[in-house]
């Protein structure tokens, strides 16, 4: 196999990966939606944008968007300050 027949199997093997992700991830309401189920299947951003028609960029953010919202809180130490005010410090 030539180099050109190759990029053209790629082509082709490129454009069914796309059609499978597109029906995969079609009943998602939200692109957000999309995009998390698309990494949960262990496709890279890159990947996800050329299948969404999104940039890459666009993806990474809305990652980190959902990575941030499934961190668990940070843990209080003994060193922390209050965060809120006592009743007796409201009051003077």
């Amino acid at each position: 196999m030539d180099e050109k027949q190759f990029a053209v199997v790629v082509d082709k093997l490129d454009k069914m990966l796309k059609l499978l992700a597109s029906e995969n991830v079609k009943g998602l309401p939200k692109e957000q939606d999309k995009i998390e189920a698309l990494d949960r299947l262990d496709f890279k951003p890159s990947e996800i944008a050329k299948m969404l028609n999104k940039s890459p960029e666009n993806v990474s953010v809305v990652l980190g968007i959902i990575r941030k919202k499934k961190a668990p809180p940070a843990a209080k130490t003994v060193d922390q300050p209050e965060t809120t005010a006592s009743t007796q410090e409201v009051s003077t």
